[in-house]
């Protein structure tokens, strides 16, 4: 025998489950369209943020090929405090770290250059931008905080460059025997092709090792 013997029981039956679960399944149903619904508007917001920090790099760049420096300071600071988590928001700080250099205005410089440094995801984007501060610390007269600076960068890509830059670190504190190492690891990590006369003509200039360095 089945476990209702009408139609009129199972309809009852079905009544009562829905009456105790049904508000249950409805809420589920909701939450699982809301939440579908979520994820496609922020997909679609990023997307519009990434669409949108395009068109303002590309401005950006253009504005540095009129040589505006003007524009492009106030354009690519606009770019990284709009579009900081989108990939031109770095590139648009480095470029405005490099208009803020040629004006002489190295802390605000700086300032830049430190948020590609804390802020980007790009390994390769932040070495270059530790790359460019350590030049300007040296500049400064800081060739203690260059060293520390240059100590974070791990890619062998800019190896060469590193290692030129912690030479003239060595050589701004006197110590000639460290320089001449960092310039020699320099001259062997620069790429065939790569012109090294200025290189090769720091380390003329300080000559061979002595006896009591070797």
């Amino acid at each position: 025998m089945s476990a209702f013997e009408t139609e009129e029981q199972q309809v009852e039956a079905i009544k009562k489950w829905w009456k105790e679960n049904g508000k249950a399944i409805i809420l589920g149903a909701v939450l699982t369209l809301v939440a579908v619904g979520a994820g496609r508007y922020w997909f679609e917001y990023q997307s519009t943020r990434s669409e949108s920090a395009s068109v303002e790099y590309s401005q950006l760049l253009s504005e540095l090929g009129q040589d505006n420096r003007e524009a492009v300071v106030k354009r690519g600071e606009y770019l990284v405090n709009t579009y900081p988590k989108t990939g031109y928001a770095a590139l648009a700080a480095l470029i405005v770290a490099k208009a803020r250099v040629e004006a002489g205005e190295m802390a605000a410089a700086r300032s830049q250059l430190q948020w590609v440094i804390d802020n980007t995801p790009q390994a390769e984007l932040k070495d270059v931008a530790r790359l460019r501060l350590a030049r300007i610390q040296l500049a400064e007269g800081d060739a203690q905080q260059a060293l520390a600076t240059l100590s974070g960068i791990d890619s062998d890509v800019f190896a060469a460059a590193a290692e030129e830059i912690r030479g003239d670190a060595y050589m701004a504190m006197g110590d000639t025997g460290a320089a001449r190492t960092a310039y020699q690891k320099a001259l062997d990590s620069s790429e065939p092709g790569v012109d090294t006369r200025l290189l090769r003509m720091k380390l003329d200039n300080i000559g061979p090792p002595l006896k009591a360095d070797a």
